[in-house]
């Protein structure tokens, strides 16, 4: 049984479809890239699978299955329950979905205890101990800084801690690497795989920059103005596939030295 199933999946906004007809099927521990330049549909697709569509969007036609059980019936409390523990999602930058009034360990302590009767000393120490365990040094001072006080990379990480909490069976990562320079993007990204190689963790990446998506994920999904454009496993998507998009697309990733990385 595949963990995470789109079966025809159309989003819609009022009368409007944004996204029309997707499918995608991902099985445990694989990562997934959807890539696509701004408005083809790739963040409301990963909305849609954390029943995060905002302004009124709904799925109106397939239906979205995890562990062979449909999402889109679920109540606010089951979502609740879902939420950052079997699922999970980082931002584009974690930091700016913080409240910039709030230390890093009061959101943190907040969020433990939403899904665990934990006491505010043991929360505490489980938020250090994340934090540590994602490459940041000095967990206990980064639970008493403030967003803004850290590096977009510091930021991003603390996303990533606050994500892998309770070791959840899919993150979905949107844009994960956007607002950082290539070096952190480098270490971020290959966070992600350790992620997967020590928990099993699947992954959903949405990106715009097909070399991340290149190196990361066992399955690519290019999407073009709500429709998925093309779709196959890393080889087939860089060296055989046919398609005039994803051979635009792959053109567009500048080359070192003549040589293209992807």
């Amino acid at each position: 049984m595949a963990l995470l199933e789109l079966k025809d999946v159309t989003i819609s906004y009022g009368k409007r479809e944004i996204v029309k007809g997707c499918n995608l099927s991902m099985e445990q521990g694989e990562i997934c890239s959807i890539v696509g330049e701004s408005g083809s549909g790739k963040t409301t697709v990963i909305r849609a699978v954390l029943g995060l569509l905002a302004g009124g969007g709904k799925v109106t036609k397939g239906d979205i299955l995890f562990e062979g059980q449909t999402l889109l019936t679920k109540t606010k409390e089951e979502w609740r329950k879902l939420r950052g523990t079997e699922i999970s999602m980082i931002f584009q930058d974690s930091g700016a979905m913080m409240n910039p009034t709030k230390k890093i360990g009061d959101a943190f302590v907040e969020y433990i205890q939403t899904h665990e009767n934990i006491s505010k000393k043991d929360a505490w120490d489980k938020g250090v101990k994340m934090l540590e365990r994602m490459r940041l040094p000095s967990g206990d001072n980064i639970m008493r800084s403030y967003s803004f006080q850290l590096s977009g990379g510091m930021r991003q990480r603390v996303g990533i801690a606050m994500g892998m909490t309770y070791q959840p069976k899919l993150l979905l990562a949107d844009e994960p690497t956007s607002a950082l320079d290539v070096t952190t993007q480098a270490q971020i990204i290959r966070q992600f795989m350790e992620l997967r190689d020590e928990y099993g963790t699947s992954i959903i990446i949405v990106t715009h920059n097909l070399g991340v998506a290149a190196y990361m994920a066992d399955h690519l999904i290019v999407m073009k103005n709500g429709v998925i454009e093309d779709q196959g496993d890393r080889d087939h998507m860089l060296h055989h596939s046919d398609n005039p998009y994803t051979k635009m697309l792959l053109e567009a990733v500048p080359s070192l030295g003549g040589v293209r990385y992807v």
